[in-house]
Parts: structure tokens; C-alpha cells; sequence
């Protein structure tokens, strides 16, 4: 075999599961640590080298995983908006008032699942990243509150305002009650007395 097919074959070789193992935390190590930095100091104020140093992990690593800031960036965020969308389409077909508590439940999820990249807030610059998954997300929630609305379970009677309440509250409540013990409990009596008539709620339970 010649050297150029011996390389290429290393390339295309099956890893071990061992390897793919430890690659997989060193990227997942990467994504919690760039997300942290992002958030603590502006995306723009953190480079790759920073980064790095941190994770303590080479440069050849870091670009072996993704080819730039702004893709390790998309990398962060579109899997949450992708997680979202995958699990309000296991919604269609429940009952309003579990469709609603479907939604309300999502965010204590993506905040276990995905940590502090969830309360990333980014520019219109890259914002254009993940916009077309963000949109699809959107897309969905609207889907589910147009469905909810004429059961007349809405605390406000509308679909919009319900979204905007959304889109406004549900990140910010997870991030004020994420370290308390009762988290799950506080987080969902906060959301369904925002969104759901009195007659809706569950009693504050927790939500699974």
C-alpha cells in the first residue's frame, strides 16, 4: 500500500470505541467550557486560544471538531433549537392541557441537557447561525398554542400572547430557580400560573 493510500486509509479507519469515546468528551468538554466563557464574558471578548487553554486541550484538537469560534458557536446553540423542535413534535396529538405541559417541561430538560448554553443570548451577526432552526422551533410552538387556544385553558385566551410569554419567561424562570432543590416544582407552579387558567393546573407537580 503506498503512503498516500496508507494516510488515507488512517483517515477513513473506524475508530476504536474506546477512541470515539474519549473524542466525544473532549468535544462535549469544548462545548460546556466555550458556552461558560461565552456567557460569562461576550462572545466576542473569549478566543479559540482561551478557549483551549481552559479545556485543556491542543489547538489541533479544538480544529479537528470544528473549523472556526462562530462553528464551535452553532455547535452550542442549534442543537438545543433541534432538540426543541424533536420534542414538540412528540406533542402533537396529547390533550391541550398536556400539550402546555409539555411545553412548560421542555426547559427544565434543555437546562439539564445543555447547561448554561441555554441562557446564551447572541447578535444579529450570529444570530444567523442557527436562524433557520430557531425559526422551525418558533414555528413549532406556535403550532402548539394554536391547537391549545380554543380548549380556553390559556390564562390570557391567546395563543400570541402565550408565546411571547414564552419566549420572554421560561429561560429566565429556569435560570432564577436552576440551584434550588425544589427546582422542578418552583419552575412549573411559576410557568402555569402565567399560562394556564386556575381550573388547568396540575397541582404543582413535579414535572417527568
Amino acid at each position: 500500500m503506498s503512503p498516500a493510500a496508507t494516510k488515507q486509509h488512517r483517515a477513513t479507519a473506524p475508530r476504536s470505541p474506546r477512541v470515539a469515546q474519549r473524542r466525544d468528551r473532549m468535544r462535549q468538554t469544548v462545548l460546556r467550557v466555550g458556552a461558560k466563557m461565552f456567557l460569562e464574558r461576550g462572545i466576542e471578548n473569549v478566543s479559540v486560544e482561551e478557549i483551549l487553554d481552559a479545556a485543556n486541550l491542543a489547538r489541533s484538537t479544538f480544529y479537528s471538531f470544528f473549523t472556526s469560534k462562530r462553528d464551535l458557536l452553532f455547535h452550542i446553540l442549534d442543537p438545543i433549537f433541534q432538540t426543541g423542535v424533536a420534542h414538540m413534535q412528540g406533542l402533537k396529538g396529547l390533550a391541550p392541557a398536556d400539550m402546555v405541559y409539555g411545553v412548560i417541561d421542555m426547559y427544565p430538560m434543555l437546562w439539564e441537557r445543555f447547561g448554561e448554553a441555554l441562557f446564551l443570548r447572541i447578535g444579529r451577526d450570529e444570530f444567523k447561525l442557527i436562524e433557520k432552526t430557531h425559526n422551525q422551533y418558533v414555528a413549532m410552538i406556535g403550532q402548539v398554542f394554536s391547537g391549545v387556544e380554543a380548549a380556553g385553558i390559556l390564562r390570557n385566551g391567546s395563543s400570541p400572547h402565550t408565546q411571547r410569554l414564552i419566549a420572554r419567561c421560561a429561560i429566565d424562570v429556569v435560570r432564577v430557580y436552576r440551584n434550588d432543590p425544589d427546582f422542578k416544582r418552583l419552575y412549573r407552579t411559576t410557568m402555569e400560573g402565567m399560562l394556564l387558567t386556575d381550573d388547568a393546573h396540575r397541582g404543582g407537580r413535579g414535572g417527568h
